[in-house]
């Protein structure tokens, strides 16, 4: 992630641009999918996750409407008794408050964007609430 206060940055105030780099955030584990929260502030909660092959979210619901972008592999998205394949380059959008899970068909990266940051997420015990985001408005 870039430091927003170097000064090789001039102009910028600190905090008004962050770039975070997906690839060195990304890490792969074994028994379940690596979630990291990277942003949280309020109007939208932004989250990267990276799967085996084979490895799932379980059906799940969240009070947000979110976009998952699918940067690398394969995986399928359920909804109800839909199923969509996405690959590398898909962009799937979802409605807030609909059942849903996602599995991983092959090695894939997806980064998440909920918006507004959910009030519920049905997974918050065993995801959300263990860590802290990256970052996460102050105000």
């Amino acid at each position: 992630m870039s430091d927003p206060t170097d000064p090789a940055q001039p102009g910028i105030k600190p905090g008004s641009l962050i770039a975070f780099d997906l690839r060195a955030l990304t890490q792969f584990q074994q028994n379940e999918p690596f979630v990291r929260v990277l942003s949280d502030i309020g109007t939208a909660r932004v989250v990267l996750i990276a799967f085996e092959a084979g490895q799932y979210l379980k059906e799940h619901s969240t009070s947000s409407q979110a976009l998952v972008q699918v940067l690398r592999g394969r995986i399928t998205l359920t909804a109800g008794d839909a199923s969509v394949d996405g690959a590398a380059g898909t962009l799937l959008q979802l409605e807030a408050n609909v059942r849903h899970s996602i599995s991983a068909k092959t090695r894939a990266v997806v980064v998440i964007t909920m918006a507004p940051s959910p009030t519920y997420h049905s997974l918050d015990a065993e995801i959300f609430s263990k860590q802290r985001p990256l970052v996460a408005r102050t105000t």
